[in-house]
């Protein structure tokens, strides 16, 4: 995963972004033998589009977005939600349990159906092109991105806080006088800390799940280019974010399968790279434990 993110900002600093192109291919007497798309190891190694624009540097153009927009939406999730946590957690029942009234209705609607409708007027391109030049759009949506999970994570998080906070030793703490600040950041942080990191790796699938599916709903990373002519071409990506690259490919399931596996492959050599880098570390924190038990134990 970090070799891709790398590999795309190398390839965008020596190359300014560009990619690869074969029109057709002809012989030495200029006829035509091929023309696009291209299978893998035809042209390029991973195939071509159907312009000709080979599918890896395409992949490689776009994992900054995609990875790069994925981890900063699942830090900014984090760090609010456990800001507020540390906040609401120590709450009255009567109050807490107000505020998981008014936010248990996010629990429910599916986070895709809430960003499609909110982001929908602003990445769809109109008959007058975009309203929004492009960072506008793409902070836009790594704004709702974020913002959509806080209050169902927020509430998972002060849960696991007043769980914590039930034990014994909170109330001997309490009892000898230690501040709120003390006991969250001595008594709560240290219990809690280990299942934070790995809830970070889930909200990164999650995160990198809710692109794919507004992907599969011609809303890509940045804003969709919708072509308004007669023989206007299907909505495409503007980004090569790889869920708008599947979007925008999903006409070809059937023919050229190649052109929407590709990047439905990297999107799941990804998604896999996360979650054995979380199953490590969950195995990394359990054999800790052992042994730090069986050194008490002695």
């Amino acid at each position: 995963m970090l070799t891709l993110l790398t590999a795309s900002v190398i390839h965008n600093v020596v190359s300014h972004g560009k990619i690869n192109q074969v029109m057709f291919q002809t012989d030495t007497k200029g006829n035509m033998l091929s023309a696009p798309p291209y299978p893998p190891f035809k042209v390029f190694l991973l195939g071509s589009d159907r312009n000709g624009y080979s599918l890896l540097d395409m992949m490689i153009e776009g994992a900054k977005y995609t990875i790069g927009i994925t981890i900063v939406v699942t830090l900014c999730r984090m760090l609010l939600s456990l800001i507020l946590s540390a906040f609401i957690y120590s709450l009255k029942p009567r109050i807490y349990n107000g505020l998981k009234v008014v936010f248990e209705p996010f629990s429910i609607v599916p986070q895709t159906i809430i960003a499609f409708f909110i982001l929908k007027s602003v990445l769809w391109m109109s008959v007058d092109g975009f309203q929004h030049p492009f960072w506008q759009r793409a902070l836009f949506e790594t704004f709702i991105l974020v913002i959509i999970a806080i209050p169902n994570l927020t509430i998972h998080l002060s849960n696991e806080m007043r769980i914590v906070e039930k034990e014994p030793f909170i109330e001997v703490s309490k009892t000898l006088g230690a501040s709120k600040p003390y006991i969250f950041f001595k008594h709560i942080v240290p219990h809690l800390y280990e299942k934070w990191i790995l809830l970070f790796g889930q909200q990164f699938i999650q995160s990198l799940q809710l692109l794919a599916h507004l992907g599969f709903m011609k809303l890509f990373f940045g804003g969709t280019f919708v072509s308004y002519g007669i023989y206007g071409d299907p909505p495409k990506s503007i980004s090569y974010e790889w869920s708008g690259l599947i979007g925008d490919s999903l006409g070809y399931l059937f023919v050229q399968q190649w052109i929407i596996l590709v990047p439905i492959g990297f999107f799941i050599i990804t998604a896999i790279c996360v979650a054995s880098i979380n199953d490590s570390i969950k195995t990394y924190f359990q054999k800790r434990d052992m042994i730090r038990y069986s050194k008490e134990e002695m």
